[in-house]
């Protein structure tokens, strides 16, 4: 009789790096720079209306274990270099709690397939990221 196991992923701690963001003019020069400097594995996303690569580390045993994406602007997008995306537990109160504390909101609370995120500018300037999974 064989045996089935089920693996589950630990969700991310709250308020860590749980993906990034990197702005590329030219993707295919910056995606061989990263392969060459870090041996990360790049995969063009079909559909969309964006060009975005999702990013895999060298060691992945799976395509969907992503770490990040790399994107080419669209025209008038700003492009400030990479953007972080920090694990939240309530993005309503983590958003509340960033404005209170003079964050600014560049883009409001949107839907993912796998949750919610939401852009901000900290007090210095600096922009980031809020992600909250799907429990």
């Amino acid at each position: 009789m064989e045996s089935t196991k089920t693996v589950s992923k630990n969700p991310p701690r709250y308020h860590t790096i749980v993906h990034f963001e990197i702005p590329a003019n030219e993707p295919s020069k910056i995606s061989r720079f990263y392969e060459q400097l870090f041996g990360w594995k790049f995969t063009k996303m079909e559909g969309g209306n964006m060009d975005y690569w999702l990013i895999n580390h060298k060691d992945a045993r799976s395509p969907n274990e992503t770490m990040g994406g790399l994107y080419k602007p669209e025209q008038g997008m700003s492009q400030q270099g990479i953007l972080n995306y920090f694990s939240v537990k309530s993005m309503d109160e983590s958003l509340k709690q960033a404005s209170s504390l003079g964050a600014t909101i560049v883009m409001p609370k949107q839907e993912t397939g796998k949750g919610h995120f939401a852009i901000l500018k900290d007090p210095n300037g600096n922009t980031f990221a809020l992600f909250q999974g799907r429990m």
